[in-house]
This record gives structure tokens, sequence and C-alpha cells, in this order.
């Protein structure tokens, strides 16, 4: 029997909660035996037990690094969790390697004009990004927290699309908008759409899920008429917007992949 956990924070796994069942679902079976374990309660329960895999969904990449120094298989690896959690190290990804992204500076704005984009370096769904139009606006956002900020150039009137990346492959992609946010995210009210991504978004997609060595990713773009700059990786990724535009069930091909890469 080869054994498995999935994996969320006390916070994320009550709307996830048909994501976690639908996995305990199809993954049981008379091979496989996968349970579900909120964060905090993996290191103990895997000192005590045998456990071939993990479907991790949350962000503590050193909980990662713990278990794959066990012999533990983790989909994603702490690679992908580190720098999709981290937007500055995904831009200095990005710049690395020749990748189109927003010009991006860490706890200063340098040479931006007004507006620009401020974020936390690990928020995620759209929360803790503000659009500063002046250096009151910046002053207000400061003195919230003491976090590290990312102040990113900010492309009015773009579009914001999602490619969802499955071993190395695009599976699906959506275009997101919201007329009364700038910020495009389903969870904030968002419309979504089904898209047909242009090829070089399908191919810097593939670029970082090969680089990143990613199991299942999405990979977020703005786009104007002129140009395509990635944005974002998200991992975990939802697949909520990708289900209501299409008929994709990415969640089982996942598990499937899955499944097939622990037979071998």
């Amino acid at each position: 029997m080869i054994k498995g956990l999935i994996i969320y924070n006390d916070i994320d796994k009550n709307k996830n909660e048909w994501f976690i069942s639908k996995c305990l679902k199809e993954m049981n079976d008379a091979r496989f035996s996968l349970l579900y374990k909120e964060e905090k309660e993996v290191l103990p329960y895997v000192k005590d037990n045998k456990i071939d895999f993990v479907i991790y969904r949350s962000r503590d990449y050193h909980l990662l690094e713990e278990l794959e120094k066990l012999g533990i298989r983790c989909f994603n690896n702490s690679l992908v969790n580190k720098i999709a959690n981290d937007k500055y190290a995904t831009y200095e990804l990005c710049k690395k390697n020749n990748i189109p992204c927003l010009e991006t500076f860490l706890n200063n704005h340098q040479n931006l004009e007004y507006p620009f984009i401020m974020k936390n370096l690990n928020g995620h769904g759209g929360n803790n990004v503000y659009l500063i139009h002046d250096k009151l606006e910046e002053k207000e956002v400061l003195k919230k927290s003491q976090e590290d900020y990312i102040y990113q150039t900010y492309i009015k009137n773009a579009s914001d699309v999602r490619l969802y990346v499955l071993n190395h492959q695009v599976v699906g992609a959506v275009k997101r908008s919201n007329l009364h946010d700038y910020r495009s995210n389903y969870s904030l009210g968002g419309e979504v759409a089904k898209y047909e991504p242009a090829k070089e978004m399908i191919d810097i997609s593939l670029k970082l899920s090969k680089l990143l060595n990613a199991d299942y990713i999405g990979v977020d773009f703005l786009i104007n008429k002129e140009n395509v700059y990635l944005n974002e990786i998200e991992d975990p990724v939802g697949a909520r917007m990708l289900y209501k535009v299409s008929d994709i069930d990415v969640i089982s091909l996942f598990l499937e992949e899955i499944k097939n890469q622990l037979k071998q």
C-alpha cells in the first residue's frame, strides 16, 4: 500500500473541503491510501507512521524541506513552494531566465511613477495588494504592518490571465476581470471566462514549470495590447475558476498523474 497525506492549514481547510473530499475519494483504492492532516499535525504523524507522499496545499516550504529529508515525495516540491510564495523571489527567477515581468523593487519604489502597486511578499487571493497614488497612501499601507513589500509598475487596463500547468503541460486557461476593483481575483468578485493563451504565454509557463520541476501550478500573466508580463506563480493553485468555465477536471488529472508517478 502506497500511503499519503493531503495537507492544509487550519485556516484554509474549511473553504477547500470540496478539494479535500475529492482527493480522498479518488485516491483511496486498492493500492493507495490518502489521509487528511492539518499542517501542524504532520511532522509528529510522519515520525510514527510510514508515509510515501504528500499533496501539500499550504505555504510553509520549511515543512516541505523536512518531509523531503525523510524521503517523502512532495506534490509540489519545496522549491516551487518557496519561489511561488515569495513575490520578489519570483521576480528574481524571471529576470535571471529572461522571462518578461513587471519592474519590481523590494521595500522601495526607486523611480516608479504614481500610481504603482504595493504587495506584501507572501500575500495571496488579492489580499495586501494596494494601488498607490501618492506618498500619503504609501505611508498608510506601511503603518499597517512592518512586513516587506514589493513595488511594481502599474499596468492600466491590463487583462489578467491564469494558465494551469500540470506535468509540464498547459491543461487550461482563464481570463479574469473586475469592473469594480483593480484586482481581478475571483475570490474578490472578479468575473472569469475561458481563454485561449498565445504561444508566448504557453512557452513561458512551461519554462517556469520545468525550471522548478513543478507538478501542478498556476502561472498568472498581465497582458495589454503590446506586452505580456509574468505576474505571479501560484502554489497551491485553486481550480474553482477552471471548473466554472470549462469541463476540464484538473484535480482528477492531477491525482492520476500522482498515481502514475508513484507507481514507477
